[in-house]
């Protein structure tokens, strides 16, 4: 249906959806190489000042009913909410946080070797390997529909867009990926449409000091080409 206070689509989003993190493989504790025993210590002096530990403990002392293993307090869910992002978001700017996820694999990994070149090209890294963990959570909620949006539309315009939804009260905004023509992405504003994540795959990217040229799939051992992930819409991670 047609919202009133906005020239949008709203649908409705039930669904699972991807996203890749960095990963250490096997996973270390993360004060295991200056805590020399006394993680404890270090984890209470740490908590102090972590913006997503006190969330977290906001969240859990507001409301006797959420439960310490709900998706509300997961980290990986509250996490981006909790941090804003200095670069802001395909929609939002930095003063609003936003968690993007695609709706295929194949979708999240294209995304990510975007990001990760942008990132690595900027800061002229050598070659390397980056270990990348694939998370995925199923997203319910009612959701601006943005998917005929030009992939190309300019920044300013795509924000002044996101204003008009987050001023609508929706929950968030589904629309085209615009590192994979293909897929399709939320930008969720709302904590409350996640499901818990899940773990999954785990990939290396070989990053040759210009591209990613190639992914190492760890759970099957196949090569993955982001530039035939980009261009064949057929092609599953």
């Amino acid at each position: 249906m047609s919202n009133a206070a906005a020239d949008f689509e709203e649908i409705d989003v039930d669904g699972n959806y991807h996203v890749l993190i960095p990963s250490r493989f096997p996973p270390i504790d993360i004060f295991a190489r200056i805590a020399n025993g006394q993680d404890d210590a270090f984890f209470e002096l740490e908590s102090l000042t972590n913006p997503r530990l006190k969330e977290k403990r906001q969240i859990l002392n507001g409301a006797d009913a959420v439960d310490g293993n709900s998706p509300l307090v997961q980290n990986w869910n509250h996490a981006p909410f909790a941090y804003p992002n200095p670069d802001g978001t395909y929609f939002f700017g930095p003063d609003l946080s936003a968690l993007e996820l695609a709706s295929d694999l194949a979708t999240a990994l294209a995304i990510s070797v975007a990001r990760r070149e942008r990132f690595l090209g900027d800061t002229s890294e050598p070659a390397t390997g980056l270990d990348m963990r694939a998370l995925s959570r199923t997203v319910r909620g009612r959701f601006a529909d943005l998917r005929s949006l030009d992939p190309t539309t300019p920044g300013e315009q795509r924000r002044r867009l996101g204003q008009r939804v987050f001023e609508a009260g929706l929950d968030g905004i589904v629309f085209r990926s615009a590192d994979r023509g293909a897929g399709l992405c939320v930008s969720i504003l709302r904590i409350e449409t996640l499901g818990k994540a899940v773990q999954g795959e785990h990939f290396r990217f070989n990053w040759n000091g210009t591209c990613i040229d190639v992914i190492y799939d760890f759970r099957t051992g196949k090569k993955i080409y982001p530039d035939e992930l980009r261009a064949n819409p057929e092609l599953a991670a």
